[in-house]
């Protein structure tokens, strides 16, 4: 009789802890994703170009265009404190916009 109950505590202390792991890898890729859209940078780099499209190139690195011009935009990790787990926290580090249809 006392082991359900001993069970249902430890349970209900594990859920109450604070957890901040990882997220998966698909809520990872939305959220950065959502850091790229907001980065005041690279607004700023397109000169008043609406960004139509971000495509995955690979790990931490992605093509942005907007019309005729592109940007690769690296995803820079920063480290966690140590003893210190939790989702991952990054910087996004626009590079050079090319606009190939302007030089010609």
């Amino acid at each position: 009789m006392k082991l359900p109950f001993m069970l249902a505590a430890v349970a209900a202390a594990t859920l109450a802890l604070p957890t901040s792991a990882a997220l998966p890898p698909e809520w990872q890729r939305v959220a950065e994703l959502k850091a790229i859209l907001a980065s005041n940078d690279l607004v700023k780099a397109f000169q008043g170009r609406m960004i139509d499209r971000i495509e995955f190139v690979r790990h931490d690195l992605y093509r942005v265009t907007a019309g005729e011009c592109f940007a690769l935009v690296s995803i820079k990790e920063k480290p966690l404190p140590d003893n210190m787990d939790g989702a991952r926290k990054f910087d996004v580090v626009p590079g050079e916009v090319d606009c190939p249809t302007e030089r010609e």
